[in-house]
């Protein structure tokens, strides 16, 4: 039998910044010297590569094995079947709210909401859905979580995902994070609330002017808020979101042939550019699908159209979009949009290659639907915690 300690330290030392985030947890698992390497490593500042983004597929099915999830990685992007379950001993079923640097926002079939590493099994509270602003009460039925609200003045009820557009976790200066959840309001007047690990009710930010939020992304310190029309909101700093008066970053215009069926903002790999993704429908349906990237530029204050992205790949889900270097994870396609769907009967992956006159879009993954299986499927970027 190999003695795996007994590896010289020096080759350890030469293997370890070869390793994707993942295996460097693995690696750290095997032994003591293995896990003495992986910390010299890192306490020299040393980063592992980072690992391409998984395509988490949520499902009830039965676990018997005990494990987190199950990661196929030998596709062109890893695919993972998650357990839409919390806890062992009393677990709960939970609904995926949205994510961002390694970390989900989560609600479960209680109404509680958590932040969660899905790597590391690391969960923390957030507030209830019961203290969202215009939510009455919410109720635990055999179909699920039911939210009973009030938007515009009218009562109504809906599933948490049918109330909650999507939840970002934005990290802050201080190390922590901070929750925002937009929510959905007739006519696209979507609201924010905020809150952080351990505070008692989410915090309502009602910027009354900004019509029509559907994403939020943080970039060089400021967070800066899509909207539906394409217009972008830039606020300075993350306090006083509700008082503060946000710079405007006009829209361009569009295309008059197509609509603009999803929105998103992300940030380039290293934080170094952000970009606005938006997924097009031609207007009369021929065609197929396409997709618009644009840069803004140095000053913050234009956006321009991309026809290539270099060496950047981004990958989109129904709610958010992630951005991978094509370089630390070569099994991504450059200047390429991965676009992930839930379809009768399957999962499917396109990928609409930005590069060229002439766009090309072609399926790399059809994944059918598994037993137990709970959409939508969603993105994930693991990050790596020593």
């Amino acid at each position: 039998m190999a003695d795996w300690s007994g590896l010289h330290e020096d080759f350890l030392l030469l293997l370890v910044p070869r390793l994707p985030s993942l295996d460097l947890r693995r690696f750290r698992a095997v032994c003591a010297s293995w896990r003495a390497a992986a910390a010299t490593f890192t306490s020299g500042h040393g980063r592992p590569r980072p690992d391409r983004p998984w395509l988490a597929l949520p499902t009830d099915a039965a676990d018997p094995d005990g494990r987190r999830f199950i990661i196929c990685r030998d596709r062109e992007v890893p695919v993972v079947t998650l357990p839409a379950r919390l806890g062992r001993a009393h677990d709960r079923g939970f609904v995926p709210l949205g994510s961002s640097r390694g970390v989900m926002v989560a609600a479960d079939d209680r109404g509680d909401m958590h932040l969660l590493d899905l790597v590391t099994g690391k969960r923390m509270p957030l507030p209830p859905v019961a203290t969202l602003p215009l939510v009455d009460r919410v109720e635990r039925t055999p179909a699920g979580l039911s939210v009973h609200h009030q938007r515009a003045g009218v009562s109504g009820v809906d599933g948490v995902d049918g109330l909650i557009h999507k939840a970002i976790p934005v990290p802050t200066p201080d190390g922590g994070v901070l929750v925002v959840v937009i929510y959905r309001q007739p006519h696209h007047r979507n609201q924010w609330a905020t809150a952080r690990s351990g505070d008692g009710a989410w915090k309502s930010v009602k910027p009354s002017s900004i019509p029509a939020v559907v994403d939020l992304a943080l970039h060089r310190g400021q967070l800066y808020a899509n909207t539906h029309y394409g217009m972008v909101y830039v606020y300075p700093e993350l306090r006083g979101l509700g008082s503060a008066s946000p710079e405007i970053i006009p829209s361009v215009t569009r295309r008059p042939t197509s609509y603009v069926e999803r929105s998103f903002l992300v940030e380039t790999p290293g934080g170094g550019g952000l970009m606005q993704v938006e997924l097009l429908r031609p207007v009369l349906a021929a065609g197929g699908e396409g997709f618009v990237v644009r840069m803004l530029d140095e000053c913050g204050e234009t956006w321009e159209e991309e026809e290539d992205i270099g060496d950047v790949a981004v990958l989109v889900d129904a709610s958010g979009a992630v951005a991978a270097s094509t370089r630390d994870c070569p099994g991504l396609r450059p200047s390429t949009v991965y676009y992930a769907v839930d379809l009768d009967g399957e999962t499917r992956v396109w990928a609409y290659s930005l590069a060229g006159k002439h766009k090309k879009i072609e399926v790399v993954e059809s994944l059918p639907r598994a037993e137990g299986y709970k959409p939508p499927c969603f993105w994930y970027t693991p990050v790596y915690a020593h």
